[in-house]
């Protein structure tokens, strides 16, 4: 491992946001809303999520989809829209992470866009850790997946690893490749929103923010 770099600012960080199609997405949500709340609840969380990126501070933020529903969306709140034309998640990421070195930007930072809670002091913290040679990883409340993913240059990184197992998949990919490996845990960017239950817990304020209220 070699030691950081120089300090990457969040201004040379490229936010890659990823968003399924929005006729599949939030299965899991599927006893507990329809398919038209399911879309309107992925689109406000993207939406979310992307406006928090650019609070931060970050110098641009590109949403990934095969949906072209949620990239008109995204243009709305000033994300770049990429179309996606490969198959699955760490693809669509491959395709953010191709982008990002297009561009030239020092960093890349993968945020999934179902973080019902996440405000911009939550990124901040986090953009802080950037420098050149380093990961910095955010993992879910069960430390098992990864719910932020920062990689400076953004592609130190060979392949993603996002599903069961990322969390370590993740420290362990970018140990391999020679990064300084950072940890950076936070309560409300550990909280996705995946199942009933975890739309339960957050119409009860258990996680510690409101409901989310689609627009």
């Amino acid at each position: 491992m070699s030691s950081p770099g120089a300090p990457v600012g969040p201004e040379d960080v490229l936010a890659v946001v990823p968003v399924k199609d929005l006729g599949g997405t939030k299965s899991r949500l599927a006893p507990v809303l329809d398919p038209a709340a399911r879309a309107g609840l992925t689109i406000y969380m993207m939406r979310r999520v992307v406006k928090a990126a650019y609070e931060a501070g970050v110098g641009a933020v590109c949403v990934v989809s095969p949906d072209v529903i949620v990239l008109s969306e995204a243009e709305k709140v000033g994300a770049a829209p990429l179309l996606q034309r490969s198959a699955g998640l760490n693809a669509a990421l491959a395709e953010g992470r191709e982008c990002a070195v297009r561009r030239g930007a020092g960093a890349m930072f993968i945020l999934p866009a179902d973080l019902p809670l996440v405000e911009p002091e939550d990124l901040v913290g986090l953009l802080r850790e950037a420098r050149e040679g380093v990961a910095v990883v955010s993992p879910d409340a069960g430390r098992d997946g990864t719910n932020a993913l920062l990689v400076a240059p953004p592609g130190a990184l060979e392949r993603f690893h996002f599903g069961v197992g990322s969390f370590e998949a993740h420290r362990r990919a970018a140990a391999r490749a020679g990064l300084e490996v950072r940890e950076h845990p936070n309560a409300r960017l550990a909280f996705d929103l995946d199942t009933g239950t975890d739309l339960l817990r957050l119409r009860e304020g258990e996680p510690g923010g409101e409901e989310p209220r689609p627009s």
